[in-house]
């Protein structure tokens, strides 16, 4: 005999597809187990408010004692050579003017002008590989300073020879010498220190850097390797512009009047910058076909500073020779690492489509980061009827 009192019987259904329904039963309803609401993990739902927050903040401040040592030293780098060379630049123009000798300084005056640019522009280089997390660029930026060090070196001995072809004596020629060696000897010295404080930190922000990677990329070793083949490429197009730049520069102030030549020679740094940014976006974006544009700009980049080396080094009659050690090694630096460009973009290049476009978007900001504990985690959902 049947109850008068109507029993409450649930019975649980899993279903292997998440959006097949079962059939409906005569009476009852359906309760989603999803309806309810699910305690998150505060651990997890911590790192994506954390996560979320870097992505609405637009100014990166470093946050870590490495990050803000590195960061400090280059800063107190730059702002010590910097205001050294400003100051030697100024002197020394001043002092020739008032020898009759402004239009001979020109030479001089841009081996110290492009000197304070690539200081400013390691600087800014710091700051961006901090913010992105990208070890390759800060090992660059050691080696870059270790090559700004050498610089300096040569800088000493430019600027003797240029004071002495330019005075009227050798007696005067020396005592203009003589009121900026200390600080001329002084760049090195800080680029030296600065450089072994530079490559200390750089080996313990690897293991922080590479840490933060493992957490945002995920434990996949193919994965990894292929975001690093991805920040070498990027690290290189940064120091490409500034090699290419630098030779150029040179160039075009060597030859001092304007024609066809000279043209061609100064139409190759908005190519460069060209070269480079959309070399940057198509990697970043994975566009195969397209990334043989920047190929095509880079070979012709190459064949250009290929050319300015022939000319340096054959005897010709152009006005290169007062030039020929800065602008022979800006030029062949930027040969060789155009050359690992696109070297390093035909790797990227096979790395396209196997799902690191997705993890470097939400490096960057572009992706929400995945709720895994609430959409992978969950598994399928659950019913069960009331009857």
């Amino acid at each position: 005999m049947r109850d008068t009192v109507s029993s409450v019987v649930a019975h649980a259904t899993f279903d292997n597809d998440p959006y097949a329904k079962p059939p409906l039963p005569s009476s009852g309803r359906y309760i989603e187990l999803d309806d309810f609401s699910r305690p998150g993990s505060p651990v997890l739902n911590g790192s994506l408010r954390a996560a979320a927050g870097q992505r609405r903040s637009r100014v990166y401040f470093p946050n870590t004692l490495w990050t803000r040592t590195f960061f400090t030293t280059v800063i107190i780098e730059t702002i010590a050579t910097v205001a050294i060379e400003t100051w030697v630049f100024i002197s020394i123009s001043n002092h020739l003017a008032n020898l009759g000798q402004d239009d001979g300084s020109l030479r001089l005056r841009s081996f110290l002008g492009l000197y304070i640019f690539a200081l400013l522009y390691e600087l800014g280089l710091s700051y961006d590989a901090l913010r992105r997390k990208n070890t390759f660029q800060l090992v660059g930026l050691c080696v870059c300073n270790l090559g700004l060090l050498t610089y300096g070196i040569i800088q000493i001995w430019e600027v003797r020879k240029t004071i002495k072809s330019l005075a009227s004596s050798s007696t005067i020629s020396q005592d203009l010498f003589d009121h900026y060696h200390i600080e001329l000897m002084l760049v090195p010295i800080i680029l030296g220190v600065a450089a072994s404080i530079m490559m200390g930190v750089t080996w313990k922000l690897r293991a922080e850097f590479s840490w933060s990677i493992y957490k945002n990329i995920s434990a996949d070793l193919q994965m990894n390797r292929r975001y690093y083949v991805y920040q070498v490429y990027i690290a290189l197009l940064k120091f490409d512009f500034f090699f290419i730049f630098g030779s150029q520069l040179q160039l075009l102030l060597a030859m001092g009047h304007i024609d066809s030549d000279f043209i061609i020679n100064a139409a190759m740094v908005p190519i460069s910058i060209l070269a480079l940014f959309l070399a940057a976006r198509f990697c970043r974006n994975e566009k195969t076909k397209s990334m043989s544009i920047p190929i095509i700009l880079m070979c012709s980049l190459i064949a250009s500073e290929g050319n300015t080396l022939y000319r340096l080094y054959s005897n010709s009659t152009d006005g290169l020779g007062s030039y020929k050690v800065s602008l022979g090694l800006f030029s062949s630096i930027a040969i060789l690492l155009m050359a690992c460009s696109i070297i390093n973009s035909i790797m990227c290049i096979l790395n396209f489509n196997k799902g690191l476009k997705d993890h470097i978007d939400q490096l960057r900001g572009t992706k929400p980061v995945a709720d895994v504990e609430g959409d992978a985690a969950q598994g399928p959902k659950s019913r069960f009827v009331l009857h």
